[in-house]
């Protein structure tokens, strides 16, 4: 069986972050992705997981980032083989609602598009889609997907960051804080917090 795996970057991030936040125990890693893509694949029997990790970085990228995609990148056994679409941010303007004072901030700019743009373009070339994602302004392409062309989805993440417009067209959920300490990050490497952490709306 042949998956398509679409990863949100910052959604596990930022998702993985508020996990540890309320679970001061477990280490303060991130997700090792080769793990992860390994422990996909033995859950939902996937022969050959074809992978997609979305995200956004500054410009310049720090070199903590250009190290971490490019681990993302290589081919395994070294590397999990996943394929790195990064795009730009972009300035967003915001008003202080007490002071009236403006100020600009970086946010994700493209990422969703990307994702949404890459699962129609090549779903019909896998038997399921598997998503790293939560956002629930997924729902009309996953709704395309699974209800028009009856494909399978399975959805990879934390729990109480999904969308339940995305979850009632997933098969099965899993849950990546019920799996931490099999898919963390041990590798001697940056930590978390400064590997791959960008501004995101």
């Amino acid at each position: 069986m042949r998956g398509l795996w679409l990863i949100d970057g910052s959604y596990v991030y930022k998702a993985g972050k508020s996990f540890q936040a309320d679970n001061p125990t477990y280490e303060k890693r991130g997700i090792d992705y080769k793990k992860l893509k390994d422990c996909i694949c033995k859950e939902f029997e996937i022969d050959n997981l074809d992978s997609w990790y979305f995200n956004s970085t500054p410009d310049p990228a720090t070199d903590a980032q250009n190290a971490y995609h490019r681990w993302l990148k290589t081919t395994e056994p070294k590397g999990p083989n996943i394929r790195v679409k990064l795009y730009d941010l972009k300035e967003k303007k915001i008003r202080c609602r007490n002071c009236g004072t403006e100020f600009s901030i970086k946010v994700q700019k493209g990422v969703d598009v990307g994702i949404a743009t890459t699962a129609l373009r090549l779903f019909q070339r896998y038997d399921v889609i598997v998503l790293s994602a939560g956002d629930g302004d997924f729902e009309d392409f996953i709704r395309y997907i699974v209800e028009d062309h009856d494909k399978k989805l399975y959805i990879v993440g934390f729990d109480n960051s999904i969308s339940p417009d995305l979850q009632q067209f997933s098969s099965a959920n899993y849950l990546l804080n019920e799996h931490y300490n099999e898919i963390c990050d041990t590798r001697d490497s940056k930590p978390f917090d400064s590997a791959d952490e960008v501004v995101g709306d």
